[in-house]
């Protein structure tokens, strides 16, 4: 390990500043950023040699940990080999066909083909084409709109923008597709539904198809777990609502599985837990341990087999120049023999078990934390001024950011904060001593924000 001197630092704090534009970009809080360096397992090591353990997988996705030679090596003997070429119709190579055949034998029983892409937001993308696509196939032209949830996170293109629930998202990038429409709760709200974790019931979404017009709608989209929204898990009987719910209105149901997808709920994909199977799934992130960028849209056997017989004028002209290339589709296939040598799955069910009972028994009476929350490896809490009355902190006092910050500064901790919502999605490979590391920063980080 390397550590550079301050005026090193400054300088590329001042390069950092003049010339790169970050993701969610806010210059007054990036004057002086955490510079990594270097990772190995669940830690990151920065310029000035200090460790944090990574709370939060980076973005959810180095499941595997970092500093994995495997990765690399399978990264370069592809690259030595064939670095890249098209895989537009007439073209192909053989990391991906593998790659491809992996995937579809680990998720849902219903699916049948694979589109690779570059994120999650060009997956989400393409799944709601796709939807779209499939529709005009069948003579339904008029099925073009889309129904998304509340406190949703989709990506960062326009569509994915407004498959939002997060208005933050849209603030200064509108006019959104009016195409996608929100499902909110409906007025006079009489049903039998057991609400989800953030309060959103199934029959907001059936209320959706009804206001719309269930002949001008194609597809809903839900993440299994709400996730950058703050992390809320569902409800037990929600997915299998829905499906009933979008099989009566023949809708499509994507399930944008870019965070849940390969392990994270200690299932290979999240809706498996309730046995519920959707039609199209999005997936990045875990794919490749994000060593290298790549997602995907999984389609169903249904939709596969129109795709694969279309007349003539119904070319499917979707694309993109680095689909199913070849280095990144090796290092996938490495990251998920990873994934099943070392049981990871099954880990993020105990460690996410560990973490998620750890929290309730630190916060689960605490006077300023309520609606504690897991499923799998992914947890969330909420900071509240006083949990008896549910009365909630103001914006202004960025509850949420001092608790992060305590975790970073004085535990050594990364993870994410949403409002006054803290999350926590380490590496599938964190073991117990590493749990019990965040929980111990948790908690002095809460008792300093709240009561100090």
């Amino acid at each position: 390990m390397t550590t550079l001197d301050e005026a090193t630092i400054a300088e590329l704090e001042r390069e950092d500043l003049a010339h790169l534009l970050h993701p969610q970009y806010y210059a007054p809080e990036h004057q002086h950023p955490v510079i990594f360096e270097s990772g190995e397992g669940v830690w990151l090591t920065d310029v000035r040699g200090r460790r944090y353990l990574d709370g939060l997988a980076s973005l959810w996705n180095v499941a595997v940990g970092h500093g994995r030679a495997e990765l690399a090596d399978a990264a370069a003997e592809q690259m030595r080999k064939l670095a890249f070429t098209t895989a537009y119709t007439g073209f192909s190579n053989e990391p991906a066909i593998r790659l491809a055949s992996k995937v579809l034998s680990l998720t849902y029983g219903n699916m049948g083909g694979i589109f690779f892409t570059n994120s999650g937001s060009e997956s989400n993308e393409g799944a709601l084409k796709t939807a779209r696509f499939y529709w005009n196939l069948k003579g339904r032209t008029g099925k073009v709109k889309l129904v998304a949830r509340e406190r949703s996170y989709h990506g960062g293109t326009i569509a994915a923008s407004a498959m939002t629930g997060l208005p933050p998202f849209w603030k200064y990038f509108g006019p959104l597709p009016p195409e996608v429409v929100r499902a909110t709760r409906p007025e006079n709200l009489e049903c039998d539904c057991t609400p989800n974790t953030d309060g959103e019931c199934a029959c907001w979404i059936e209320a959706a198809i009804e206001r719309e017009g269930a002949d001008t709608v194609a597809a809903v989209i839900c993440e299994p777990v709400k996730g950058a929204g703050g992390v809320f898990p569902p409800s037990d009987d929600y997915f299998r609502k829905l499906r009933a719910i979008c099989d009566r209105h023949e809708v499509l149901l994507i399930a944008d599985e870019v965070i849940t997808g390969f392990g994270r709920t200690g299932h290979w994909f999240a809706m498996q837990r309730w046995g519920v199977e959707p039609d199209i799934v999005t997936v990045a992130k875990a794919i490749t341990s994000a060593y290298v960028p790549m997602g995907g849209f999984i389609v169903s056997r249904e939709i596969m087999d129109a795709l694969q017989d279309l007349p003539p004028d119904a070319r499917f002209m979707h694309a993109y120049t680095n689909s199913a290339h070849p280095a990144g589709s090796a290092v996938g296939l490495r990251n998920l023999r990873i994934f099943e040598d070392e049981g990871l799955v099954e880990r993020a069910q105990r460690m996410g078990d560990r973490l998620g009972e750890g929290l309730r028994a630190a916060f689960g009476e605490h006077a300023h934390v309520t609606n504690v929350r897991h499923l799998g490896l992914m947890a969330g809490m909420t900071l509240v001024r006083d949990a008896a009355s549910g009365e909630a902190y103001d914006a202004s006092e960025g509850i949420g950011g001092r608790v992060a910050r305590h975790m970073r500064e004085e535990g050594g901790v990364i993870t994410r904060f949403v409002g006054d919502h803290i999350v926590f999605a380490p590496p599938l490979v964190v073991n117990e001593d590493e749990v019990d590391t965040i929980l111990d920063a948790t908690r002095a980080a809460v008792r300093a924000a709240t009561e100090g």
